[in-house]
């Protein structure tokens, strides 16, 4: 089983901006992830945050679903995890890495 490691440098209050990190096996695999994925979210599967403002000015905070599921996102996203691996037992623990750190605009707060 490979040891994979996705990291986002995003942090609050700017969450959404940032650069993914991703380590398979102790290497550095950034490079391959696409130039316009490597600042953004993911699109993976996932209960995320937003917020509002009330007629009042209050701050008012929400969840949504959104994004795709491992199965989907890795058919979307073939061509560069190749260069990765041909392991589809990676391609998942990648999906997986990458779901727990990933974001939605806005979904911190550190905007408002």
């Amino acid at each position: 089983m490979a040891v994979v490691e996705a990291k986002w440098s995003g942090k609050w209050p700017c969450l959404c901006h940032g650069e993914w990190t991703l380590i398979v096996d102790g290497v550095d695999v950034s490079d391959k992830i696409p130039k316009e994925l490597r600042d953004n979210s993911m699109n993976t599967y996932g209960v995320y945050k937003h917020w509002h403002f009330s007629e009042d000015w209050d701050v008012i905070w929400g969840y949504y679903e959104d994004g795709v599921f491992y199965d989907e996102w890795i058919e979307e996203n073939l061509e560069w995890l190749k260069t990765i691996t041909t392991d589809e037992k990676v391609m998942e623990e990648i999906y997986y890495a990458i779901n727990v750190k990933d974001f939605r605009t806005g979904s911190c707060g550190g905007c408002i």
